[in-house]
């Protein structure tokens, strides 16, 4: 199934760019999470991953968010919850990277 340019596979939801694959996450992986800075909340790491990594455009992270959503569906034990706080994150890093840009 595609979403934008993510290919979620039976083992892997992967990023193709125009000549190459960007970003592959295997799918046992994918809800992994992550505690930031001054913070004890859990994240989803691969979003988190792939907000920070500047060779990804910000309509492949958005189109990441649906991809993930319905590939962790399928793996169980996904979280709304933690989901919510990552893309508070998510949303937070592009507004400062935004920002910096127009500086």
């Amino acid at each position: 199934m595609k979403f934008g340019n993510w290919l979620l596979t039976e083992n892997s939801l992967n990023l193709k760019g125009d000549d190459n694959q960007i970003l592959s996450i295997a799918l046992n992986s994918l809800l992994e999470t992550i505690s930031i800075e001054d913070s004890d909340d859990q994240l989803y790491r691969w979003i988190v991953a792939a907000t920070a990594d500047e060779s990804i455009p910000e309509d492949d992270l958005y189109d990441l968010n649906y991809a993930f959503v319905f590939a962790a569906a399928k793996q169980g034990n996904f979280s709304y919850e933690i989901f919510d706080r990552t893309l508070e994150y998510q949303f937070q890093m592009v507004d400062d990277e935004e920002e910096e840009d127009e500086e």
